[in-house]
Order: C-alpha cells, then sequence, then structure tokens
C-alpha cells in the first residue's frame, strides 16, 4: 500500500506543477542559470550541482555542497513559492542528467554528493531548526515530500571534515531524508580520512584543492546577475 501511496502521490506532484513540460524545456537546451529563482538562490548557496572539471571514476556527476558557507539568512528571505520554483527545477534537472548520462553511456549512474562541513559551528544550528521548519512547510504547500519523488538520485553521500556534534545534527534532520538516501550516506570527520575516501571516488585532477585534489578552477555554481 505504501509505494502504491507514493507512487500516486509523484504522479499528482508532476501533473500540478507540469514536471514533462519543464522536462522537455530541459530537453530543448534549458539550463540551470534559467530556472526560476536560481539568482536568489545562487546568492546564498555555495555549490555545484555538476562540477565543471569532470566526472566520478566511475562516469557520475558529482555535487559538492560547501553547507556552512551557506549564506542562510538570504536563502530564508526567498519567497516561498520562488522558492519552491526552484526546488522542482533543481531536482528535475538532476534527474534529467542522470537519464543524459545513462542513455549516452548505458549505465545506470547516481550523483556523487559531497557535503564538506570544514568550518561548521554549533552556532549554525539555528538553521537547521529553520531548514527543518521550512522543509516542513514545503512539503505541506506541495502536497508531497519532494525527495520521495527524486529517490535514487544519490549513489553515494559522502559528509566529509564533520566536526563531532555532526551527530547531533544527523539526528535531527534523518527524517526528511527518504530511508534509501539516508543509508547511503558515509560521514567522515578526520581530514585525512576524508581526503583518502574522496580521492577513491574522483581523480585528483577533478576534485577542487579545498577538498584535497588539484582543481584549482572555479567549481561553484554562481549568479548571472
Amino acid at each position: 500500500k505504501q509505494p502504491c501511496e507514493k507512487f500516486r502521490k509523484m504522479v499528482e506532484y508532476r501533473v500540478k506543477y507540469g514536471l514533462d513540460d519543464i522536462r522537455k524545456k530541459m530537453e530543448g537546451g534549458m539550463k540551470p542559470h534559467e530556472f526560476p529563482g536560481y539568482n536568489e538562490a545562487h546568492n546564498g548557496f555555495v555549490l555545484s550541482f555538476d562540477l565543471g572539471s569532470g566526472r566520478a571514476r566511475d562516469g557520475s556527476p558529482i555535487n559538492i555542497e560547501a553547507t556552512p558557507k551557506h549564506k542562510f539568512a538570504d536563502l530564508f528571505a526567498i519567497p516561498p513559492d520562488l522558492y519552491d520554483l526552484y526546488v522542482i527545477h533543481n531536482l528535475e534537472w538532476h534527474a534529467f542528467l542522470l537519464d543524459t548520462i545513462s542513455v549516452q553511456t548505458g549505465n545506470l549512474v547516481g550523483y556523487i554528493k559531497i557535503m564538506d562541513l570544514e568550518g561548521c559551528g554549533m552556532g549554525q544550528l539555528k538553521w537547521v531548526y529553520r531548514w527543518q521548519g521550512h522543509s516542513k512547510d514545503r512539503r505541506e504547500r506541495l502536497g508531497v515530500e519532494i525527495l520521495e519523488c527524486y529517490p535514487e538520485c544519490f549513489a553515494k553521500i559522502a559528509v566529509v571534515n564533520s566536526p563531532s556534534f555532526w551527530g547531533t545534527i544527523w539526528s535531527m534532520i534523518k527524517g526528511y531524508f527518504p530511508q534509501r538516501t539516508a543509508e547511503k550516506v558515509q560521514v567522515i570527520s578526520n581530514k585525512a580520512k576524508s581526503v583518502e575516501a574522496l580521492l577513491q571516488l574522483i581523480a585528483p585532477e577533478v576534485l577542487p584543492l579545498h577538498l584535497g585534489g588539484q582543481y584549482d578552477g572555479e567549481w561553484r555554481m554562481l549568479p548571472t546577475a
């Protein structure tokens, strides 16, 4: 019963928000900087959907997020309806890119997501509480837990340079992720072990310098205006 209910809600979500039309725009050449709310979001985010220096050793796209460096006050100031549209386009783009790579290579792939927590302090816990509230509000607005509609986007999630209190944070937010996604999370606190683990997944010329690699170019997705 539960899988059927999740599937029903996913179909309703795709119909209500025109996901098939959004997908057609992406197939026609729509890029992330054209998403509603892109500039507002990327004035606050420090991340990349698809690392420009290359892919992981197995051909998977790489998603990097320097979470403690986000400008959370700016992100929470984005109007909810606009941020919803950004998230909708964001996740559909992730699925679109994975589908494209799979068709091109004949292999099923998922994102390698890196969450770099270097510099994370206890003072940022307040943003975790606000994020929980915003996630709950978005679920009520959209009528669906949106991550449940994209359960296999991530093949592996590496949380690196994590502080000692990360366990507390993870216990607070774990329930907001689909179980299959949460089970893919690997937490590494030691700096040297973080670098070692990432280099097993990603060649040094692709991995950015701040994560222990050799790539010294721009890795972030920046606002266009």
